[in-house]
């Protein structure tokens, strides 16, 4: 596992090289991220490039970001790994130049070798770090010129160019193509290591732009109490000045929980809004999304009430996910009754896609899953239920006229 660091400080463990790719959506019915095939190609080009090399203190051979800790900062973590690394190793898809994430960390790789290299007297090529491949064929009408690069690893093997090396992969009938491409990439990693070891800097964090804007691709919303109003028997050290800086895993997770969510629809190539439910049942209305649940929330008064009046106001392409933390005694038995009785609640109004999760790898491991079921349940319903007009609005948190949504009172916010 990569050691975090805190910004500005050069990493401390070293690797080859680094493994970017676009992560691909999971299969329907799949609980887990299905990009099976790179965790494949990343264990053959690890040991082919391990038996190239000799052993260094302190050094691993590459890293892919699935080594990293479930409630770490991602983006931190990723800055720490891309200035560890030797080479660059991104694969190449449609997807790839579409999504910003895989695209951001290119972008953090590179700008810290053109700063080692505009160093003085510095004998660092950038290019001699950058090994790109070809993972999946991309149209010919799209123009990209990192391809060119990419392609040179296999001029003499048309299977490359024509299927991409995640078929070669993939298929036994490739085998043999896929041996001599591997090899090839591993001494590509290795031989600029062997005329310079280029010494561990800052990369800088990932500019992945995350768009707060009325229209985003994806919504993460937060229906948790507050440190102003916690429930009884909470501690308000436990929440923060906003649902969406709930934290239910505590000193185990870096960020918020809702950071976590809208980083993996972000890594999926989607623009992501995250805030308070009460803030964002508008967009509801019009884009996919989750709802993180902190089942305490029905100890507030008039919490049950509120909740079953903001089930019933979801529509089918809003998935909501109950969080508990199982590992923290203090809320293993109690937490656990709550989110049963939430799981009840939005059942009985309707929503029975509702999920519960009670640890954090747990909850990265599913978030994938809920990302794309969302997505796919707006395709699939998002056209038969358009938008109600004004008149139609269904009830808000926030809505001072009484209706039949009966919601706790909430701190207001400046």
């Amino acid at each position: 596992m990569t050691p975090l660091t805190a910004e500005g400080r050069a990493p401390t463990r070293q690797t080859y090289f680094f493994l970017s790719y676009a992560h691909s959506a999971p299969l329907l019915g799949a609980r887990t991220d299905t990009d099976v095939w790179v965790d494949r190609f990343f264990a053959d080009l690890s040991g082919e490039v391990s038996r190239l090399v000799s052993p260094r203190p302190g050094v691993e051979i590459g890293f892919i970001d699935q080594s990293i800790p479930p409630g770490a900062d991602v983006k931190a973590a990723l800055a720490d790994a891309l200035g560890a690394a030797q080479v660059f190793v991104p694969l190449y898809s449609p997807g790839y130049f579409s999504r910003s994430w895989a695209l951001g960390e290119q972008e953090s790789f590179l700008t810290r070798l053109l700063r080692v290299a505009g160093e003085p007297t510095s004998p660092v090529v950038p290019a001699d770090h950058v090994a790109p491949v070809l993972w999946i064929p991309v149209p010919s009408w799209e123009e990209h010129p990192e391809l060119d690069a990419a392609l040179d690893l296999g001029r003499d093997v048309p299977e490359y160019a024509e299927n991409g090396m995640r078929a070669l992969c993939m298929l036994g009938a490739y085998q043999q193509p896929y041996q001599i491409l591997l090899g090839r990439l591993a001494r590509r990693i290795v031989e600029p290591t062997q005329r310079i070891w280029l010494r561990p800097s800052r990369a800088p964090t990932l500019d992945v732009s995350r768009r707060i804007a009325a229209n985003p691709d994806f919504v993460v919303t937060v229906l948790a109490p507050t440190r102003d109003q916690p429930p009884e028997g909470r501690e308000a050290s436990w929440y923060a000045e906003r649902s969406r800086l709930w934290r239910p895993f505590g000193a185990r997770q870096e960020l918020p929980v809702a950071e976590y969510a809208g980083s993996t629809a972000e890594r999926l190539g989607l623009s992501v809004h995250t805030s308070d439910f009460a803030d964002a049942e508008e967009l509801f209305e019009i884009r996919p999304g989750v709802l993180l649940i902190d089942p305490w929330f029905t100890e507030l008064p008039g919490g049950t009430a509120a909740l079953r009046a903001a089930a019933r106001a979801l529509p089918p392409w809003v998935v909501p996910l109950v969080v508990t933390d199982a590992d923290d005694p203090r809320d293993a038995h109690r937490g656990a009754d709550l989110a049963r009785l939430v799981l009840g609640v939005l059942q009985d109004a309707g929503a029975t896609r509702a999920r519960w999760v009670g640890r954090m790898d747990e909850f990265a491991g599913l978030m994938p899953t809920v990302v794309t079921e969302a997505r796919r349940l707006y395709l699939k319903h998002g056209a038969v239920f358009p938008a109600p007009g004004p008149g139609t609005r269904p009830p808000s948190l926030r809505d001072p006229a009484p209706s039949s949504f009966e919601a706790p009172e909430m701190p207001d916010e400046h």
